[in-house]
């Protein structure tokens, strides 16, 4: 059954078709609604006010109007996440990131202390250059597609994507030692 036949149930109120329509995207919904909020009961709190927003309100989405219901879902726990955000103090914490299999321990070590000053980073500049980033780099959407998420121009999008890599490289650039600095460093006291 292709998605707006599942769409088309569900608007005739068959909550197990919202049930399949929603399962493939829930994984990605609740990673995105973290990344944004930074707390785990939150994020599901998101999600689920996402979901209810989404059943209650299927009928909106109209085939002819080609509005991809991923990308609708994801408006939707966008919107909640970022309401979220603004009614949340901020909290400083970051979640620990499995780096990737370096070559050695040394470069496992600084690959992991680029990626939490990455997330410091990101964590610390507002819900909405967090939220585009979150999206594009980690959800894969493209700046149309965050544009119709957010409910912003293009422009914009990009323009806050812009302003989040300018964060991002002055925070690396005022927290890093360049890593080959720290890798020549090492080698020569073995």
């Amino acid at each position: 059954m292709d998605e707006w036949e599942l769409i088309a149930k569900c608007q005739e109120d068959e909550p197990e078709a919202f049930e399949q329509l929603v399962k493939p995207y829930l994984a990605m919904a609740y990673r995105t609604a973290y990344l944004i909020i930074h707390d785990k009961h939150l994020a599901q709190d998101a999600v689920q006010e996402g979901l209810i927003e989404a059943y209650q309100h299927i009928d909106r989405l109209d085939p002819k109007r080609g509005v991809a219901f991923r990308n609708w879902l994801y408006r939707i726990i966008t919107f909640r996440a970022l309401n979220l955000v603004r009614k949340q103090k901020p909290v400083v914490e970051y979640e620990e990131l499995i780096p990737e299999e370096a070559l050695t321990p040394l470069d496992n070590v600084i690959q992991r202390e680029e990626q939490q000053q990455i997330w410091q980073a990101i964590r610390s500049m507002k819900a909405e250059h967090r939220a585009v980033i979150i999206l594009y780099y980690y959800e894969g959407f493209s700046v149309s597609e965050i544009a119709k998420i957010t409910g912003s121009f293009e422009g914009t999008v990009k323009s806050r994507m812009h302003k989040a890599r300018k964060l991002i490289a002055q925070q690396l650039d005022k927290d890093c030692i360049p890593s080959d600095f720290l890798r020549e460093g090492a080698m020569t006291h073995d």
